[in-house]
């Protein structure tokens, strides 16, 4: 399961649009962009070693996608 905050995915679409800008390339909407990111995100955690899409992850992101998320409800906890 790919688990990512509205804040995180918005943080990673402003960074793609300040790497567009400084390679001059025009700007993709964030709809498509949270389309790519899911996507290329499903792909590493499925083990493809190469994924060529075309948006930039920011790599604190990139670097945290392995951490497990222990998620405790109340039913475990009683």
């Amino acid at each position: 399961m790919i688990l990512y905050s509205e804040n995180q995915l918005d943080d990673a679409w402003q960074y793609d649009c300040r790497m567009r800008s400084l390679s001059d390339r025009m700007w993709i909407t964030r709809t498509k962009y949270e389309r790519l990111f899911v996507h290329y995100l499903q792909s590493v955690i499925d083990g493809d070693e190469f994924i060529k899409l075309d948006i930039y992850i920011p790599e604190y992101i990139l670097d945290n996608m392995d951490q497990e998320i222990d998620i405790y409800t109340e039913e475990r906890l009683h």
